[in-house]
């Protein structure tokens, strides 16, 4: 089935890269570099070492923690748009055996590098059992969790890993209930429910995980619980973009909101960016982990800025000169390319650069520990260059060849099927049937 207006499949449109969705994955990977180095100079520091290190200049660090959420919107609404179509126009069901495939081979192999790396360089004088080794290999660092140098923002991976292990359950579960009924808009608002209990949920996990028995950063902070609204926004998004296609007329009141005054959207996203920066009920300026109260009004600022930054790029015919010039450019495309290695590497650069961990001759240190190393500006500048070449060769030489090595195999496996059921529905004479 050709998705209305397009002239394309679905599924050809859903792996069409979009210039401004590769931008703002460059984008948003250069505001988690810069937060990370901010953290790991001094500019940002707790409470209890006074007023913020660098006046304005902290606070306004601090606030860049909202560059994460983007990527969490961004991976739900592209990975629930098939499943979404299947239920509101009736596609085919995505074939869960090349979804795992892809996913894997998009997550695992980066990572995995990243990890040999780290255990063999940074970390092998820490190795005490087998347990240690492959905690991270499985993805249970963040339940039984371990904390292992250079891989420090890799907390994300799991929790990516297991949004997609629920997902194909998530989109089963939404297309019965929207199954229960013909009208388009009420099947919209089925599907949604699941996601707004997932958006509530989450929310209200973020209050737990700051309860004052389990202390700073508990092992709880790392479960992937709290970030599930991310994914839910996202999948939200990619049912209203579905029914935005199939429906022209029916355009869902946000995307006509977008499409009038897209540039407005963005003013929210600063806005919520400064209310992240203020934080209210907390210590602006300082990474004091704070208290429910003040996690959650965080909390929504977080989604909020994501929300606000993230739909004006989706909504269909939606567009601004500024968010083409911001994002369209070929620099940012092609750090969205590869921003996947900018996030898992960069810490990597850090360590290098402060010459710690098992390879310099001692266990490694917490960044937090060598804040006096170097300063903002040279740890920035080398962080970025550095993270910029490895995470090209390994996106252009390890990662991408596998993701193609994968598609040559589905394309085979679908080379193989097809004749046989074309066969099955048409049956055709013997001589013909040998030569299709």
């Amino acid at each position: 089935m050709t998705a209305l207006g397009t002239g394309r499949t679905p599924g050809t449109r859903d792996k069409k890269r979009i210039a401004n969705l590769d931008g703002v994955r460059g984008l948003c990977a250069m505001i988690v570099v810069i937060v990370h180095v901010a953290f790991s100079t001094g500019v940002v520091l707790g409470s209890e070492s006074g007023p913020p290190q660098k006046g304005i200049w902290s606070i306004l660090a601090v606030g860049l923690e909202v560059g994460l959420g983007p990527f969490f919107i961004l991976s739900g609404m592209l990975l629930y748009k098939p499943f979404a179509r299947m239920t509101l126009i009736g596609t085919p069901r995505p074939t869960l055996g090349k979804f795992f495939l892809r996913r894997g081979l998009r997550l695992l192999p980066g990572y995995w590098l990243l990890t040999a790396f780290c255990l063999l360089l940074l970390n092998f004088s820490s190795i005490d059992s087998v347990w240690y080794v492959l905690r991270p290999i499985v993805l249970l660092q963040n339940y039984d969790y371990m904390w292992y140098a250079g891989m420090d923002p890799t907390w994300t991976i799991p929790t990516e890993a297991q949004m997609y292990l629920v997902l194909p359950l998530l989109a089963l579960l939404m297309h019965r209930l929207a199954g229960r009924v013909s009208d388009p808009a009420r099947k919209v608002r089925r599907m949604m429910i699941p996601l707004g209990v997932m958006v509530v949920g989450g929310w209200a996990f973020a209050g737990y995980m700051h309860m004052e028995h389990l202390g700073p950063w508990p092992p709880e902070y790392w479960w992937p619980f709290s970030r599930f609204g991310l994914f839910a926004i996202g999948m939200g998004l990619a049912i209203l973009s579905v029914r935005a296609e199939s429906e022209p007329n029916a355009m869902p009141a946000v995307y006509r909101a977008a499409r009038k005054r897209p540039n407005l959207f963005w003013v929210g996203a600063l806005a919520s960016y400064l209310v992240v920066c203020a934080a209210p009920l907390g210590e602006p300026g300082t990474w004091d982990y704070g208290t429910p109260q003040f996690a959650m009004v965080q909390h929504v600022a977080f989604v909020a800025f994501a929300f606000f930054l993230m739909v004006p790029l989706v909504a269909p015919k939606a567009s601004s000169p500024l968010m083409d010039t911001v994002l369209s450019n070929r620099p940012t495309r092609f750090l969205g390319r590869i921003s996947y290695g900018i996030y898992l590497w960069h810490f990597v650069v850090m360590y290098l650069w402060w010459q710690d961990g098992s390879v310099f001759g001692a266990p490694p240190q917490f960044a937090n520990a060598l804040i006096d190393k170097a300063g903002f500006w040279e740890l920035l500048a080398v962080v970025v260059a550095g993270s910029i070449a490895i995470a090209t060769v390994s996106f252009y030489f390890f990662e991408r060849p596998l993701m193609r090595l994968g598609e040559r195999w589905i394309r085979r496996r679908e080379q193989a099927v097809a004749p046989v059921s074309r066969t099955a529905e048409t049956p055709l004479p013997e001589k013909q049937s040998a030569s299709v």
